[in-house]
């Protein structure tokens, strides 16, 4: 074999082992190309954050819901009208009152009936309820024969008399004013006070047409 021939057999060798070589080292680093996309797209999202050089891992923070408090509903208050007619409702004696100075142990009626005022007062109105802030009035008559109110006259501001309700709540009440007016006139219902308040009302010795008009205020 010629020295031609031999150099061209090795020209031939050098270049196929060269061919082959670059041809594995292409499928080696698009195999590893291909190796490394995969794993990027299934590699799962990193749940790790820097905080002032902290790591916080795989924890998420849930904010905490600020619980909201019901504000409790406010009760609306009832009328003058309400709580009148809730006394009238009871149909029957509310509560007992007593006066010292006149002897007067007495129940009190829940309403105006005629029948019932010849035996004991009545309950005519209340701007805030029994033996609370506000004035309830009570009327009776005047037998002019030491009973019932025959003797309101008598009472003057400093005495004393004494209210316990149906419920059992007893208050005293201290008389800080008393004065003659018409049947007609109800302007001290209108008053505005700070303590539970009684009016008692009952005619005049001299004629049905006026009122003696006592009001006790008690402790608040």
């Amino acid at each position: 074999m010629s020295k031609k021939i031999k150099y061209i057999i090795i020209f031939i060798v050098a270049v196929t082992i060269t061919a082959t070589a670059i041809i594995l080292l292409l499928n080696y680093i698009n195999k590893e190309h291909t190796i490394n996309e995969v794993s990027t797209q299934i590699q799962p999202e990193s749940n790790i954050t820097e905080t002032d050089n902290t790591l916080v891992i795989g924890i998420e923070k849930k904010e905490e819901k600020e619980e909201v408090k019901e504000e409790p509903k406010e009760e609306t208050a009832k009328t003058p009208a309400q709580l009148t007619q809730e006394i009238y409702n009871i149909n029957g004696p509310i509560g007992t009152l007593v006066i010292p100075k006149t002897g007067v142990n007495t129940q009190i009626y829940s309403s105006v009936i005629v029948e019932k005022m010849e035996e004991m007062p009545c309950f005519l109105y209340t701007t805030g309820g029994l033996n609370k802030t506000g004035t309830t009035l009570f009327v009776g008559h005047n037998r002019r024969n030491g009973t019932l109110f025959s003797e309101n006259d008598k009472l003057s501001e400093g005495d004393e008399f004494y209210f316990t309700d149906y419920e059992g709540t007893e208050k005293k009440y201290t008389i800080y004013s008393k004065f003659i007016t018409t049947d007609t006139d109800i302007s001290f219902l209108n008053q505005q006070v700070d303590a539970p308040t009684i009016a008692l009302s009952c005619c005049t010795d001299a004629n049905d047409e006026h009122r003696i008009i006592i009001l006790g205020r008690a402790d608040p």
